[in-house]
């Protein structure tokens, strides 16, 4: 699936230039922190780190349909036995995006987001072998944010989006039902061709 995402990206880039006119496809890169708002099933999970991308593609002026990969990485927090484990989440998205200029300024513009993840939750040790996997499942997120404009064709975006997910995973013998929820703060660039 991820090499699949690749292919369509790389083929979107390749027609960027016949789109430039109407500039429908945009790219995002995107840094960002993330709070649980709960345990992962037993476990405190302390902040985490991540990173990903997006491609849109615009429907109507202001309607954008996007997706994408992303990861996110958290450490136990204050778990002496679980410290040694890190939870990484990592997956696709897929969703609707509205984005429309600010009145008192067009060149600013704000942006909501909300679409179905399709994502796992991996757990390895402190020398990054998998303890644990739960497979791909179902999620979803929402978000809103503001674009500011940066030099030529580039635009900033900061955003807070919430993600949820709930997949079971073993370790050993024992199966839990863990929900990642968490609320993330991000920042990137954007890129419309």
């Amino acid at each position: 699936m991820r090499y699949l995402c690749i292919v369509a990206i790389s083929a979107m880039c390749a027609a960027a230039p016949s789109l430039s006119a109407q500039q429908r496809v945009s790219i995002d890169l995107r840094a960002a922190a993330a709070a649980p708002t709960q345990k992962l099933g037993a476990t405190e999970l302390g902040t985490g780190l991540g990173l990903g991308g997006i491609v849109a593609f615009r429907l109507q002026p202001h309607l954008h349909v996007y997706g994408g990969w992303d990861y996110m990485h958290f450490a136990a927090d204050n778990v002496p036995a679980l410290s040694a484990f890190d939870y990484e989440e990592t997956g696709y998205t897929l969703g609707l995006r509205f984005e429309h200029p600010i009145l008192a300024s067009p060149r600013f513009a704000f942006r909501v987001e909300g679409g179905a993840t399709y994502k796992h939750i991996e757990i390895e040790n402190d020398d990054g072998d998998l303890v644990a996997d739960s497979d791909h499942g179902a999620g979803f997120e929402a978000g809103a944010g503001v674009v500011v404009p940066l030099a030529g064709a580039f635009k900033g975006v900061a955003m807070a989006r919430y993600r949820s997910l709930s997949r079971d995973f073993t370790i050993g013998t024992v199966t839990t039902n863990g929900a990642l929820r968490y609320i993330g703060l991000e920042v990137g660039v954007t890129r419309r061709f």
